[in-house]
């Protein structure tokens, strides 16, 4: 007995998820083609951005009560500037030491590493906004070594006229969540703090 227009429409049905699932697939493949040929087409303006940034830390208010309230940071940054155009992205590593102040026998520190993006519009001033995530280790402690997830989010902004440097100014958010069962500075499982401070950076073009 021949089916009805319906009962066709209705075995045809469940044909429909595989076909959205193959007309995504070739989407994402068309959209990773046209990428990469966008990121081949400005080789020669790809360039490797190297550099140190020292500045300052202040604690969160709650961690702040019990720890000096300013300390010091440095770190080296190293990345690479993503052929995009009329927007500058920069993938980048980042590696250094966030200190704390306190007293003698309770000093704390972070010592950490991260790996993050940073993006603007890059004009003779290149407003910039970055992020960052990465592993953290704490020393200096009382109650011990935490160790953990850390990341942060910010601002920056970099004077670019001059030939193959950039010099700035960067304030951000850090925060850091302890990974061990330690008890930290009397049980906190977590740590965060603001920085701010100036960077300097080589250009390779």
């Amino acid at each position: 007995m021949p089916r009805s227009p319906r009962d066709q429409r209705t075995v045809r049905r469940p044909l429909a998820a595989p076909l959205l699932a193959r007309r995504s697939l070739l989407a994402l493949a068309a959209l990773l083609l046209a990428a990469s040929s966008l990121a081949g087409a400005r080789p020669a303006q790809a360039k490797l951005i190297y550099g140190l940034q020292l500045g300052a830390t202040s604690a969160a208010a709650d961690d702040g009560e019990r720890w000096q309230k300013f300390g010091v940071e440095f770190a080296g940054r190293g990345g690479w500037e993503l052929p995009i155009p009329f927007f500058d992205a920069e993938l980048e590593l980042l590696a250094g030491m966030s200190h704390f102040g306190g007293d003698p026998d309770d000093t704390p520190m972070v010592w950490n590493a991260r790996v993050g993006m940073r993006g603007g519009v890059n004009w003779a001033l290149y407003p910039q906004g970055f992020f960052h995530l990465g592993y953290g280790r704490g020393f200096g402690y009382r109650h011990g070594a935490p160790k953990g997830v850390i990341a942060d989010i910010g601002v920056a902004l970099d004077l670019t006229a001059i030939p193959y440097l950039r010099l700035g100014i960067y304030g951000a958010y850090n925060h850091m969540v302890f990974a061990d069962a330690v008890k930290v500075s009397g049980g906190d499982r977590d740590f965060q703090w603001f920085s701010f401070g100036v960077t300097g950076n080589l250009v390779d073009d």
